[in-house]
């Protein structure tokens, strides 16, 4: 299936790139256990820098850590997935299967700290699940899109001649919320902007790789 979008008076809007969002409800108690649980993990895990400055990303082994949160957050990451399955293909989800493995990370922003501007090779889909946003104890003096994870336009080019409206090239933000999580297409340029705030800010961020696709009649 190609993504596209028909318009009125023979316009198409081709190359679009779907963007899941969904909260979900009743998360308070997981959101409560998953913040004690990162943080016995962090005594014991040095983590790995990878795109994170002035934070701790864990190793990429959080999809296998047997709390029934984790269960839970792994559903959650199923149905964005399959959303966005849905979407790129034009089927039901009872239309295709494929052979799926998840992969996650915890993250912990403390103040003025950020993700440098990222992709993830080798996945289909990547995403975030926010668990704590710090939002409360934020910087008043802040910038707007402190603590805000931020979309690139993919496409090459698009800002060397302006087109009225300005259309093309602009940048994404989107505000955390706990309870909420964001799936995209891995290739999609994306960065955290710097966090400022006395609290911490944890999510835990996935990578999904799918193999073996099929469809049924």
């Amino acid at each position: 299936m190609n993504l596209k979008i028909e318009l009125e008076n023979g316009i198409r809007l081709a190359w679009p790139t779907p963007l899941f969002s969904r909260k979900f409800d009743d998360t308070e108690d997981m959101n409560r256990r998953l913040v004690e649980i990162i943080h016995e993990k962090e005594k014991k895990d040095s983590g790995n820098a990878k795109s994170v400055v002035s934070g701790w990303h864990s190793a990429d082994d959080v999809h296998s850590w047997d709390y029934p949160e984790i269960h839970r957050l792994i559903g959650f990451i199923t149905e964005a997935v399959t959303e966005m399955t849905k979407i790129s293909t034009g089927q039901e989800s009872d239309q295709f299967g494929a052979e799926t493995t998840f992969i996650a990370w915890a993250n912990i922003l403390r103040n003025n700290g950020y993700h440098k501007m990222h992709t993830h090779p080798g996945c289909a889909w990547s995403g975030v699940y926010y668990i704590q946003t710090g939002s409360e104890d934020a910087s008043p003096e802040g910038p707007d899109d402190a603590g805000k994870i931020e979309f690139f336009d993919p496409r090459m080019a698009v800002e060397m001649v302006p087109v009225p409206g300005n259309p093309f090239g602009q940048r994404l933000t989107f505000p955390p919320e706990a309870g909420r999580i964001y799936c995209f297409p891995a290739w999609l340029r994306h960065m955290v902007n710097p966090y400022q705030g006395s609290s911490e800010r944890i999510t835990i961020a996935y990578n999904v790789r799918i193999e073996n696709f099929e469809t049924f009649d």
